[in-house]
């Protein structure tokens, strides 16, 4: 596992985050702030929460950008931000997903709802977001996909999606993620993707939910521990942060977030 790529990812999903907190309203950013030097805003990516039901309005889930040297394309989804997406994650309902994948397996109900929604945008559209993003992305050039939190369960779905459906060959990097699915999600998850590490804080408990009496739900492979237990202070929310995350993969040269400072 290159710890200097998960790390050099983190940003990604740390701009889309900061943007959609600093400026929820905007669906459809022409630009996101602190993106990494030397990349260019391809695409934005929506998606829509719900409580129970209907879907809420379309929400800044995600980016598609393009740069680096060498040149690479990025998706990046962001973690949990609202009350509405917590209310999301604790939906752990195994539904089918077979119209997706065949042969797919089941998957959490919050998770699948969502990702059901995904769209995407050129930043300088106006009007309705459009569906169809896989056809956006340039089959020559590599493609890392990367998420933390809720969007590590989204894009864990997202690289199912794209290994089975597609010729694309993406690479997946997550950080703390939830299981996803069952156990034939996670064998045919492991059949189409290549390159897949989905890193996990060894305190955080958010990668140890769902837990059902059956043990129905499992996780992908290939899971890298790391643990940041003496490092930070002692918080459920701060074993899970991603500065914590990226903090302890650079070995101290990304700062842990000044509210988890042991």
């Amino acid at each position: 596992m290159d710890k200097s790529t998960a790390v050099g990812l983190g940003p990604f999903i740390q701009a889309v985050f900061d943007q959609f907190t600093n400026s929820p309203e905007l669906v459809n950013p022409s630009a996101i702030a602190n993106l990494p030097a030397g990349y260019t805003l391809e695409r934005t990516i929506q998606m829509s929460d719900f409580i129970i039901e209907p879907l809420g309005e379309p929400k800044l889930y995600g980016c598609l950008v393009k740069g680096g040297n060498p040149v690479r394309q990025v998706i990046a989804i962001r973690g949990t931000a609202t009350v509405t997406e917590w209310w999301d994650n604790l939906h752990f309902l195994p539904v089918p997903f077979e119209p997706t994948v065949k042969g797919g397996g089941h998957v959490a109900d919050g998770f699948y709802d969502i990702y059901k929604t995904l769209t995407t945008m050129d930043p300088t559209q106006q009007g309705a977001p459009a569906s169809g993003l896989f056809d956006k992305i340039d089959p020559n050039i590599p493609i890392y996909v990367t998420g933390h939190s809720l969007g590590a369960a989204l894009a864990t779905l997202l690289i199912a999606d794209m290994s089975a459906n597609t010729t694309l060959k993406p690479q997946a990097w997550t950080f703390g993620s939830p299981k996803v699915g069952d156990a034939n999600f996670a064998a045919v998850y492991g059949y189409h993707s290549t390159v897949s590490w989905r890193i996990y804080n060894i305190p955080d408990v958010v990668p140890q939910v769902p837990i059902d009496p059956l043990d129905g739900y499992q996780h992908v492979t290939a899971g890298y521990p790391i643990n940041s237990t003496g490092k930070t202070r002692w918080s459920l929310g701060c074993f899970h942060d991603l500065h914590t995350y990226l903090n302890i993969l650079s070995d101290g040269a990304v700062p842990i977030g000044n509210q988890c400072q042991p």
